[in-house]
Formats: C-alpha cells, structure tokens, sequence
C-alpha cells in the first residue's frame, strides 16, 4: 500500500481509496511487528497512524481511520511508531510526548532536560521544531530537532545522547537494517551504520549539498537536494550507501522549481514513492531506475509512506 498524505486529504493510491477529506494530513507513520503489534491493512501491510491538522491522531485501518487523540493544542509536528504500538510525538517548541496504544498522552519530560536546548534556534520559523522521527528495529528513538540536532535514546526516553550537533541542521532522519541510520542535512548526506555512534557524510555526485528528504532501502539510499531553502532546483538522487550519489531520471524531471521536502520521500522492496507541493507523486517500482508519474492535480503532498 502506498499512503499519501496531502494538505486536504488521505488516500492509499494503489486501491485509489480516500480515507478522509478536508483534513490537513501532517503526518504518517508505519509501525513494525515489534512488541506483538499486529497487522491492521490488508496483505500484510504494517499498521499506520495518521495526524490530522496538527492535533488529531488517527488509526489507518482497511477501510476506514479510527480516532485514537487529539491533543491539546494544535501544535504536533511529526510522529514515528515505537515498540507495541506507542507513538512518540514531537510538538512544537522541540518537546516530546508518547501515546499508548489505549490513547493515554505523557510528556517525556527527560527531553525537556537535555543540555544546550536553551541555545537551539530556527531560521526558519520563531520556534524550534522536532521537524522528524526514527525508530530503529531495535527500539532505538532518534528525534532530529530543527535546529537543534540529533537526539538518540535506547531506554524509551529515560535518558539522551547528542549524535549530531545543531550545526548539521538535519532535516529528517530515517533508520534502516542492521543500525542503520541516515539523515538529510543542509550540509549533506550523513549515515551510520553503528546506530549513530559514528557517521560519515558526502556530497559527492550531488549538485549542491542542501539535502531536505531521505529514504533507505536495504543498502540502497535516496535523497532530494536543492541550492537551499528557496531554491528552484530540487533534484532525486540515489546510491549505494558509501558510493557517490547518481540522479534518478527515466521519467522523472531532472529538476523541480522547489524544494522536495521531509516526508516527500519513501522506499521499500525495490519500490520508490516521491510526493511534490504541486501535487504530483512519482513512483518507482525498480528501485530508482525508472519513474512513473503515478498521480496529478492533488493538492501539496505532504508525506508518502509504504506500508
């Protein structure tokens, strides 16, 4: 199943199945089979919640959405499904909030308390953001404030290690197999493959190194890159992890007019999904190699996922 989120609707486009309309879909996350959680879409798809307008948490069932929370104020910004079916919230202002499975919100209170936030900035807006979220197989949270760094915790929150500086400005991080970890930055592509304790980074093949959404599949990794936050030269790349980075054509434009931003991204199995904020999406079903324009005339795309 392929899961678009746009800022009026939802929709599975492989069954072209809309889930909801005039809803502002911020969010989408695809949980594992870690801690007993079950499947709840068909084929064996992964279970998927969804935010609504910035405050409202909904289950992604086959046919219909089940209201699960919605917050106090209307200020989530991101989500990622941790072990047995918690939800981890990042809101506005770079605070953290987990969701239990029965609905019940609690503040992580133990970011709150991580060193150096009071120096956090963000260019882009008057207060920072947890812009994205990762959970590892391993249940390992990474959360990536913009700009602020990159936070891992291996005990669900109870304490916090620094991974990446402010400085690297990351834009989404994303885990893989095997402690794989990736983000993408405005000073490029950086990953890991020792769950964050190292990293490297590269611009190599890429036409400049302001880099906004990532993907990873298997050993397989897909970027967009721009000239910067108001660009009007989006690109797609894709590598081996490691190797110089190459960019994805046959059927996909070589360039877009903006920028291809957090969330527009995804990969799995050889397939490939990017979202545009003019309401296009692309697929690609041999692993980047050639595209197809999958869908037209939605409104901005917000977040693709595969589940």
């Amino acid at each position: 199943m392929l899961i678009v989120g746009t800022r009026t609707h939802l929709e599975d486009l492989e069954r072209s199945y809309t889930y909801a309309q005039d809803v502002s879909v911020t969010g989408v996350t695809v949980g594992s089979f870690f801690g007993g959680v079950g499947s709840l879409l068909p084929g064996g798809a992964r279970p998927v919640w969804s935010l609504f307008d910035n405050e409202r948490i909904v289950t992604v069932g086959e046919f219909d959405i089940t209201p699960l929370v919605r917050l106090a104020k209307p200020n989530v910004q991101s989500l990622a499904a941790a072990s047995g079916g918690t939800l981890l919230i990042g809101v506005e202002g770079a605070h953290l909030l987990t969701v239990s499975p029965e609905g019940v919100v609690t503040e992580v209170a133990s970011f709150d308390a991580v060193p150096g936030r009071d120096g956090w900035t963000n260019p882009a807006a008057a207060a920072v953001e947890v812009r994205s979220i990762a959970v590892s197989g391993e249940n390992v949270w990474y959360v990536n404030v913009h700009v602020g760094g990159l936070w891992r915790s291996h005990d669900q929150g109870v304490s916090w290690q620094s991974v990446l500086p402010p400085e690297s400005d990351v834009h989404e991080v994303v885990t893989g197999d095997g402690g794989a970890v990736a983000v993408a930055a405005a000073v490029g592509f950086g990953w890991s493959k020792d769950g964050g304790d190292s990293w490297q980074w590269t611009t190599e093949g890429l036409h400049d190194s302001y880099a906004r959404a990532v993907a990873l599949d298997g050993e397989t990794a897909f970027l967009t890159a721009s000239t910067g936050p108001q660009t009007n030269d989006g690109r797609v790349y894709r590598c081996q992890i490691g190797a110089q980075f190459a960019p994805c054509a046959g059927g996909l434009p070589s360039s877009f007019p903006f920028n291809l931003d957090t969330g527009c991204l995804a990969a799995s199995k050889g397939h490939v999904a990017l979202g545009t904020r003019n309401g296009h999406v692309f697929r690609s079903s041999d692993a980047g190699t050639t595209w197809e324009l999958a869908a037209e005339g939605m409104r901005p795309v917000r977040v693709v996922r595969f589940s």
